[in-house]
């Protein structure tokens, strides 16, 4: 049986809540302190309730939004996840009207996990590439 406070076991678990809409288990993932980067818009989130708020925010506007995880690589305390996500523009997203145009995008993050907790994670996606399946270009 997997370990459930190692890196890879941490990072699924995180990723298959999302997919339930689990905020608050996904939550409890994360350390109150963790750096969260979005390395695409230079944005930082710390701590668990500021990167929910994020990802609910998100997930509200793409309803359908899933990720699929391709592969996990772990090494010591650290995780790189290969991931594809997919979601359709239903909901308003930062001030712009929903389409129902739907994205299709691939990724990969990293996590540093201590005590079974998330303590660092960067973001790595083409946001131009999102932008454009969304026709929301305007946005960068």
């Amino acid at each position: 049986m997997p370990d459930p406070l190692a890196p890879e076991s941490v990072v699924r678990a995180f990723f298959e809540a999302l997919n339930a809409r689990d905020y608050t288990r996904a939550g409890n993932s994360i350390a109150i302190d963790c750096e969260w980067w979005s390395i695409p818009t230079e944005n930082m989130h710390r701590g668990g309730a500021a990167i929910v708020a994020g990802l609910d925010e998100f997930t509200s506007s793409f309803p359908d939004w899933r990720a699929t995880i391709e592969r996990v690589t772990a090494a010591g305390d650290v995780a790189a996840v290969e991931w594809t996500t997919t979601g359709t523009f239903m909901a308003m997203f930062r001030g712009r009207l929903p389409n129902g145009r739907s994205f299709r995008r691939r990724g990969c993050s990293v996590a540093q996990v201590r005590a079974g907790q998330i303590v660092h994670y960067r973001d790595y996606y083409d946001r131009v590439a999102l932008l454009e399946q969304l026709d929301l270009m305007d946005l960068l």
